[in-house]
């Protein structure tokens, strides 16, 4: 009897969890945004001028895109100095992953690539580093990545989102979402990532995007 106590009790602390995995917040335009409530400490409400003012800090992941191109870039830096960088070439219909480790002594940014038969270093000149943007030289020229916020976008195929007055949707792969308008429309089903212009505070801010 106790130890049937037991099962239910932790089917009940099981079934709390799941419920309480995200924290869905629906937007004015339409659509919503998923973000882990375990990822969540505290919610404040700030003012544009000081939610700009974000740590510095290289921990986590950025997002560079350029639909002429057609292609994106994730690169996530480990805490334990591993890092994975994500190239999807969605003109092309094919992505690719790489996998190394990463070290920054001052505005120097080197990577290193092991794979089998090839070890690859980029080295990185750091020109920025804030809240939300990462400037760096590279030896294909400047490049800025965006920090990938928490929170995920979710739409589903024909649904559209509209921004903020005065903000814009800036980058979007064209296969998975398009900028129609300057709402962001879920076109295919699939995970990608967009860009959207803050106008209060004249940040870039990257986004995951699922659309069902």
């Amino acid at each position: 009897m106790r130890t049937t106590m037991i099962i239910f009790c932790l089917m009940g602390v099981l079934s709390v969890c799941q419920a309480q995995e995200y924290v869905r917040i629906h937007h004015k335009g339409g659509g919503h945004s998923d973000m882990l409530a375990e990822s969540i400490d505290s919610i404040t409400f700030v003012r544009g001028d000081d939610a700009s003012a974000a740590v510095a800090s290289l921990n986590g992941r950025w997002l560079w895109g350029n639909a002429e191109q057609g292609y994106y870039e994730l690169l996530t830096f480990n805490d334990d100095n591993t890092y994975t960088g994500y190239d999807n070439y969605f003109t092309y219909g094919f992505d690719t992953m790489t996998y190394g480790f990463y070290s920054q002594y001052g505005t120097m940014l080197t990577m290193w690539s092991n794979g089998f038969g090839y070890q690859r270093r980029y080295n990185w000149y750091v020109m920025g580093l804030s809240g939300n943007a990462l400037e760096v030289m590279t030896k294909m020229g400047p490049f800025t990545y965006y920090k990938l916020q928490p929170d995920i976008i979710c739409l589903k195929v024909s649904e559209s989102l509209s921004c903020d007055e005065d903000d814009s949707f800036i980058f979007a792969d064209g296969v998975v979402t398009r900028i129609d308008d300057g709402k962001l429309v879920g076109v295919s089903p699939g995970t990608t990532y967009v860009e959207k212009l803050t106008s209060a505070t004249n940040t870039v801010l990257a986004y995951k995007v699922v659309v069902e």
